[in-house]
């Protein structure tokens, strides 16, 4: 088991009864509900401060194939590359 650490926090009332509702339908204790919760925000935040810090760095030369179709003509083109329809098995 990883090293912990204990803290205190303080929660909105109506936070602590909305998270004791939803934890009680799906059976996670709220130790681990709000380990995940904030784990998962901070993933989110690194994930945008990455595309903050990394926007720009490709010029339209570096990536000509992105100038000449939408973002989601790109996408379909690159899913269809590993796309394997029930009918293609």
């Amino acid at each position: 088991m990883p090293e912990t650490r204990m803290l205190h926090i303080r929660f909105p009332t109506g936070v602590v009864e909305q998270m004791a509702a939803h934890l009680k339908s799906c059976g996670v204790n709220r130790n681990s509900f709000i380990v995940n919760a904030v784990a998962e925000k901070l993933r989110r935040e690194m994930q945008v401060k990455s595309f903050i810090e990394t926007r720009g760095v490709l010029e339209p030369e570096d990536a000509p194939e992105w100038s000449s179709n939408t973002g989601a003509e790109w996408v379909e083109k690159i899913r269809d590359k590993d796309r394997v329809l029930p009918w293609d098995i």
